[in-house]
């Protein structure tokens, strides 16, 4: 041992490259592109299908095509390069051959490589793909007749699918992220109530944090993640008070206690000193912010005018909103105004034009804002940046001729995400604000809303909807590709393929304008007969509002009892542009009543319902058309459904909301200056015309489409001595939201249908 060379102290490795680090990673991203140069057979199949045979090429062999690396072309191909549209310089020579005699053999000269030539000629390049001719192109038939599902067919109890719980998607605020990422809280009726859950990202586990038994929504994180504060209401009222629960869930408190007053928006400062939100007060809506130890609060604009979503900018000095304060209330505008209150200063980013701008979102070094405008005929993301308080320049970081909204940024300030609004779909897509790379990020068929980014720029937490799935919460993890959810509504004794998938069309409308509308064609074993089955007409409410390809229990519940559901999106609705949306400024009740009866009119042609049984059913701005339609077309229906239905625009303007009162004089003018209108557009003044027996649902405590509207139609038509059944929920508000009422007014419709169009 003694006598062994000492051996040597270097020890060999290989070279790692240095990591990645994330803008670089994402700069990748924005050009990297999946490839798969094998493609089975089985997933072509279908395209070849559609294009022809002769679209497409095996895989391996375009591979080859592509990849082959070109030739200089020798010289007996020169004819072959000359068709191929190849330029080949004409060859030379120096002597003639003499008469009669043969010229001399030349031989040809051997081409260099073209890595040493690189002014050869190189092979042309082969096609890969070949187009069809246009008129071999044709658009894909829609199928509405109802097909047999055989075995797997069967009647979905009421209890079942009303009583599916449902995540809050968005309407009250959706769900929250923690700070760190690691936990979604958001609102769930698994319990029958709105209540506040949450959710680790990593594992299956779901808290329960409140059991109040009334509605509980809007959760948000404090900075710290200790704690969340949530909006709670009772019996459906609206009148939200602040509320505190620890992130266990063990204790409760109760911050505001100022009944008679609705609060929306709620958020957190920066620092988790006080939370910020906005309040029924004054004439319109106001911004407020409140002390979260203490429960104090102090105003910061005065409610004058109508402000809403106001947020924190990052270092917490200032505040941003929206706000209508023009003289024309279709001009909405965004203003900061400083934490402490204060003057608030207009931002110009319209430019002069009439329209909106909504949504506003700080990036996160505080220097831009993204916001939603429609100054250009359609909803679209834009980007201010801000420059000692004015806005420097507004870009628009993509095109596209759909609705765009609520843009989010990421933590890194790099990209933004926002909803894509196609064709009753709803899908998450990221945009880069530097290289305008666009991509989606979450877009199964069906409704996709509230993003939620964590601190790595990579994890989503959304909320989903199919049309055969309940809203849930589910999460895109960065380190994987497929979306994951995180609850699960659907009962498991419900089977989806019970269940129907609606088509998205258009039809002519009232001026021949296209119509787009969801039908829901019921399976061939849910009806009774082979003759053409009975329809219901679906309303949506709003009216800025639209039908969305989502899970909705009453469609689904009237077409798994055999009827054809026509759910249009008339002229009014939201998702097909600016124009088509203020197409009933002033006209409520008009020629988007027009364009409903059109949709029965364009059912009965089709045949695909038997014309003498066509039901309307309605909730909201859907009631108001449900009684106009059941009055101006009383031959056209044989029962209706109306829910919590506007009946008298006047009195409706008198007892509704402040802020809601802006919405009538936007839509409509004051009754002062337009009492022509006001009058004959209420239903209550066409209500002796109705002959189909109607049938009311309301809430006692509905504050937006008060009480006294139902009483008035109802005593009309006891007046006119007209049939009618009049149901009034004495713990609920505008809709229902406590469960075992939801699934009262669901079978107390489908028996009114059932009777009157002869299922029963």
């Amino acid at each position: 041992m003694q006598g062994e060379l000492p051996q040597p102290r270097k020890k060999f490795g290989i070279f790692l490259q240095a990591p990645w680090d994330r803008a670089y990673k994402g700069r990748l991203d924005d050009k990297m592109y999946p490839h798969d140069p094998i493609v089975p057979r089985e997933a072509t199949a279908p395209r070849e299908a559609a294009m022809g045979p002769a679209t497409l090429v095996v895989a391996r062999s375009a591979r080859d095509l592509v990849e082959r690396p070109r030739r200089p072309a020798p010289a007996h191909r020169e004819a072959s390069l000359r068709s191929a549209g190849v330029p080949v310089p004409a060859a030379t020579t120096d002597t003639a051959p003499a008469p009669g005699r043969a010229a001399p053999a030349v031989a040809a000269k051997r081409p260099r490589p073209f890595a040493e030539d690189w002014s050869a000629p190189g092979t042309p390049r082969p096609p890969t793909t070949i187009a069809n001719p246009l008129e071999a192109i044709a658009t894909a038939t829609v199928e509405l007749r109802p097909r047999a599902l055989g075995g797997r067919f069967a009647r979905v109890p009421v209890e079942d699918l009303v009583g599916a719980p449902q995540v809050e998607a968005d309407f009250w605020g959706g769900p929250d992220l923690a700070p760190d990422g690691s936990e979604v809280a958001f609102a769930w009726d698994r319990t029958g109530t709105m209540e506040i859950f949450s959710a680790p990202l990593v594992g299956e586990r779901i808290f329960q944090l409140t059991d109040a038994k009334q509605r509980s929504v809007w959760p948000r994180w404090s900075p710290d993640g200790s704690q969340i504060a949530f909006l709670r209401d009772t019996n459906g009222d609206e009148r939200f008070d602040v509320w505190l629960v620890d992130r266990d869930g063990e204790h409760e408190r109760k911050l505001t206690d100022a009944p008679g007053l609705q609060r929306w928006a709620l958020s957190w400062s920066p620092d988790g000193s006080s939370l910020l939100y906005t309040e029924s007060a004054g004439k319109a809506r106001g911004i407020f912010v409140m002390d979260a130890r203490s429960g104090k609060s102090r105003a910061v604009t005065d409610g004058s005018y109508s402000d809403f979503e106001p947020r924190w900018s990052p270092d917490g000095r200032t505040i941003v909103f929206s706000s209508r304060r023009e003289q024309d209330l279709n001009i909405a505008d965004l203003y900061l105004v400083p934490g402490t209150g204060g003057e608030a200063v207009r931002l110009e980013t319209r430019g002069g034009a009439v329209g909106e701008a909504i949504g506003a979102r700080w990036s996160p070094d505080g220097s831009q804002l993204a916001f939603t405008t429609n100054t250009r005929g359609h909803y679209e993301i834009a980007i201010a940046t801000l420059r000692d308080g004015t806005v420097a320049r507004v870009e628009r970081p993509n095109r596209t001729p759909f609705d765009t909204t609520d843009p989010v940024w990421r933590p890194d300030g790099r990209a933004l995400l926002y909803l894509h609004r196609q064709d009753a779909e709803l899908s998450i897509r990221r945009v880069f604000t530097a290289s305008k790379a666009d991509d989606p990020i979450a877009d199964l068929p069906g409704v996709h809303v509230s993003p939620r980014i964590a601190p790595d720029s990579e994890t989503v937490a959304y909320v989903y909807s199919g049309a055969r799935r309940p809203f849930d919460a589910w999460v895109r993890e960065a380190t994987h590709v497929e979306p994951r959810a995180i609850t699960t509504s659907l009962p498991g004794r419900v089977d989806p393929e019970a269940l129907v998938e609606p088509v998205h069309l258009r039809y002519a409308g009232e001026d021949g304008l296209a119509i787009p509308a969801l039908v829901y064609v019921p399976h061939q074993e849910a009806i009774k007969d082979s003759a053409p089955p009975p329809a219901i007409v679906y309303l949506h409410g709003g009216p800025t509002d639209q039908h969305l390809r989502r899970f909705d229990s009453a469609a689904q519940l009237f077409a798994n009892n055999g009827y054809l559901v026509l759910a249009p999106n008339p002229r009014g609705s939201t998702g097909y542009g600016r124009a088509f949306q203020d197409a009933i400024l002033k006209d409520w009740g008009g020629k988007d009543l027009g364009d409903v009866l059109r949709g029965v009119d364009w059912l009965v042609k089709q045949g695909l319902a038997d014309g003498r049984r066509i039901c309307v059913y309605g909730a909201s701005y859907g009631g108001y058309l449900t009684l106009l339609a059941l009055a101006r077309a009383p031959q056209r229906f044989v029962a209706g459904v109306s829910v919590c239905g506007i009946v008298n625009l006047r009195t409706l303007y008198e007892t509704t909301p402040p802020a809601m009162r802006k919405g009538l004089e936007r839509m409509l003018g004051t009754p002062e200056g337009n009492a022509e209108l006001y009058r004959d557009r209420s239903p209550l003044t066409h209500v002796r015309e109705i002959r189909a027996p109607l049938l009311i649902l309301q809430g006692a405590n509905d504050p937006r489409v008060p009480k006294a509207e139902a009483d008035q139609v109802a005593q009309a038509l006891h007046a006119a001595g007209r049939t009618y059944e009049y149901k009034v929920y004495e713990d609920e508000g505008h809709g229902f939201a406590k469960l075992p009422n939801r699934i009262d007014a669901l079978r107390r419709t489908l028996d009114w249908f059932d009777r009157h169009s002869g299922r029963s």
